[in-house]
């Protein structure tokens, strides 16, 4: 385990990787940080300061980390401004002397020197002579790859709170990593065990609250980082994105049915994991922006037409889910990472039509997130000109009874339909039908209203077989929509008949909501959603709850007739 460790802190950066992991080992050893890292603060060669006992001689200290990254040699010693010498210097002759809190100035003093790597042989003179020389300012001590593989190892997967069998797991899901097929299975297991749930997702009794969730959340986001840096890796960004909404539901579940969910820490652990969820999405994000701009430029990983439009909707499902967890997740006013995922999803709706003819009934999740995000981050242009060409396209698939969503979700099953004219296997595969019933709702949510009536108008004359329906949550859905899928189980899916006019489904909508108002609302008076809830959704493939598309119809409906759109092409700009 430990060489499995070491090899993984070789492949972080020194910024946003290898300095967010060093907290929570610090944390483990019974360290309290001063301040988190910050990126662009000039911090005077401390990148993070922690107070608390030493665990080998007990002793109160104060411990200055400088870190740095890979194996450092004579070139990264001196001569420029992040030389080790330099920072090393800058804790001597500034922070020690000016910038100590009152609390810390009669604490012991211990400087580290941290990278994920080792120090050259042709700088280790240099080190001895420095901490020789400036032995009466502090302790030094430095920690390469192996010694912070050996301090996780004993402090964060100690063989008492991960046992055989999590590690077991956890390297079998290493080597899986990359793996096209895999099924995360290992990975499930060591969520079970170290969150402490029963395969129901009930608790098992074997993790307590408070301090003992909050060691197995930090356990579980190094797992998370070794495991997503594995399969990144291996060049599978989706994977590890997919893992990384694993780890967050799993987790959020557990929070959600402990004592006090609200718990200072179990909260800042949970977020510290969520910072490594926004990592991990970013670095998907980013594997696919160049694509996203190039007309067809995903159509090279598909040979069938029914393949590539099932691997493009997972796509936008994926990316419309990040940008929303993102846009609500980060400290950000002006939601500049998600407004870039949103503009990155108009440009790909735009450039890849196959987008608008989704196979998967299914997929009306994915169109349901991608619409909501294009929504809240104000890309009308792109939202109404994706909606039509759905709509149209959807429409006379229907007609022609052949490359429509097919309702029972199976690829198999899509693979060997090939459309005709047999009324019998037509109804097995076109019945029940989400993806009318969202497209109808969200038509009228965002102001596209000819598109409404012609559509119900084809529905009812020319293809009364299909029926379209959607789900409403109750209060056990809620309970257990983080563990797994629930609507099977939970909630109410209900048959729509939709009316000819907007007015009647408006005054519909408005009886539904009177009855179960909206509680979720944003800063600006519009309905709020859940990160959380949002991952739930397109990872279980639990149906999109329309009483979000409800609360927009109410409130953009008079906006939409008012300003009817100047275009209905998508846009990548905003």
């Amino acid at each position: 385990m430990r060489l499995i460790i070491s090899s993984f802190l070789r492949t972080l950066r020194e910024r946003d990787e290898f300095d967010r992991l060093l907290p929570d080992l610090l944390s483990a050893m019974g360290y309290v940080p001063v301040v988190r890292p910050q990126t662009g603060v000039r911090q005077y060669g401390v990148d993070l300061p922690v107070v608390g006992q030493n665990p080998a001689d007990k002793v109160e200290e104060l411990v200055l980390l400088t870190i740095k990254q890979g194996d450092l040699g004579r070139q990264d010693w001196d001569g420029s401004a992040q030389a080790v010498r330099q920072s090393l210097d800058e804790i001597i002759e500034v922070y020690l002397p000016r910038d100590l809190e009152p609390a810390h100035q009669q604490l012991r003093k211990r400087i580290i020197l941290a990278t994920t790597g080792d120090l050259k042989q042709d700088t280790q003179r240099n080190w001895t002579a420095y901490i020789e020389r400036h032995a009466n300012d502090a302790q030094f001590e430095f920690w390469g790859g192996d010694k912070v593989a050996e301090l996780i190892e004993r402090y964060m997967l100690d063989e008492h709170v991960f046992v055989e069998e999590d590690r077991t797991d956890l390297r079998k899901a290493l080597a899986f990593a990359g793996e096209r097929e895999y099924s995360l299975v290992d990975i499930e297991r060591l969520l079970r065990r170290q969150l402490g749930l029963e395969q129901s997702g009930d608790l098992d009794g074997t993790v307590t609250d408070g301090k003992s969730l909050v060691k197995a959340i930090t356990r579980l986001n190094l797992a998370l980082h070794m495991f997503a840096k594995a399969a990144q890796d291996s060049g599978d960004t989706k994977q590890a994105l997919v893992a990384a909404e694993l780890f967050m539901l799993r987790t959020w579940h557990r929070i959600q049915i402990s004592a006090d969910p609200s718990h200072r820490q179990v909260q800042e652990s949970f977020m510290r994991l969520s910072q490594t969820y926004v990592d991990v999405a970013m670095t998907y994000v980013r594997k696919l922006a160049p694509y996203m701009s190039v007309r067809d430029g995903m159509s090279g990983y598909t040979r069938e037409s029914a393949e590539y439009a099932v691997m493009l909707l997972e796509h936008v499902g994926l990316l419309a889910t990040a940008g929303l967890a993102i846009f609500a997740l980060t400290d950000d006013p002006e939601h500049k990472f998600g407004c870039g995922i949103a503009n990155l999803l108009a440009a790909m709706l735009a450039n890849m039509p196959a987008t608008a003819s989704p196979r998967l009934d299914r997929n009306a999740i994915d169109v349901s997130l991608a619409l909501l995000l294009l929504t809240v981050t104000n890309r009308q242009d792109a939202v109404r000109g994706w909606l039509s060409e759905l709509c149209g396209r959807l429409l006379f698939s229907f007609r022609r009874r052949v490359d429509f969503p097919i309702s029972t979700d199976s690829f198999d099953d899509l693979v060997e339909f090939n459309g005709g004219q047999d009324d019998e296997l037509i109804g097995s595969v076109m019945g029940a039908s989400w993806m009318s019933a969202y497209l109808l709702l969200w038509s009228v949510a965002v102001g596209v209203e000819d598109q409404y009536v012609q559509a119900v108008e084809v529905l009812r004359k020319e293809v009364p077989q299909v029926v379209p329906q959607v789900w409403h949550p109750d209060a056990d859905s809620k309970k257990l929509m983080f563990f797994g899928p629930v609507h099977t189980t939970t909630g109410n899916t209900e048959i729509m008949e939709f009316p000819p006019s907007v007015e009647a489904l408006r005054e519909r909508i408005k009886k539904f909501l009177e009855l179960d108002p909206i509680t979720d609302v944003s800063a600006d008076g519009e309905p709020g959603f859940h990160p959380m809830e949002m991952i739930a959704y397109r990872h279980y493939r639990t149906p999109f709850p329309v009483k979000i598309i409800y609360g927009l119809s109410q409130i953009d409906g008079k906006k939409s007739a008012e300003n009817p759109p100047e275009s209905t092409e998508a846009s990548a700009g905003g």
